[in-house]
């Protein structure tokens, strides 16, 4: 899917949430925020996780959703975007694995080492976090 460059530069935001729903194949839901989030250069999402229910649904269930939110002066003036997405690969080791992890560890020191899996996702749809029918 083509996204826009106004969403691209919402994925790329300092100081934004990125907060990812999953939901397992009983329905059973998720919802956590993640700092990993990855824009790769093909329009995927690349998302570190440990072991973890969001990962633990992935792996039932590879749909979710992700609020990515830069925060306004009031609830209402937040910016951002909902990405619907589906899971397209897992993965454990191997050069991206070691990359993504890398750059991740330059920003958290060795919190990283927690992180021991690599998801990479497909835009499905986007909608604007606050949505009135503007698009985005």
């Amino acid at each position: 899917m083509q996204i826009s460059d106004t969403v691209k530069e919402y994925l790329k935001a300092d100081g934004r949430w990125n907060i990812l729903a999953t939901s397992g194949k009983t329905g059973k839901t998720n919802a956590a925020a993640f700092g990993s989030f990855q824009l790769a250069d093909d329009g995927t999402i690349l998302v570190m996780f440990g072991d973890n229910r969001s990962f633990a649904n992935l792996k039932e269930n590879p749909h979710a959703a992700c609020f990515v939110v830069l925060h306004g002066k009031t609830g209402m003036a937040a910016e951002g975007c909902r990405l619907y997405l589906r899971a397209l690969s897992f993965e454990e080791a191997g050069p991206r694995f070691d990359e993504v992890k890398a750059r991740i560890k330059a920003r958290i020191g060795n919190a990283a080492e927690i992180l021991k899996h690599l998801v990479k996702f497909e835009i499905v749809e986007v909608r604007p976090i606050l949505d009135f029918g503007q698009g985005i």
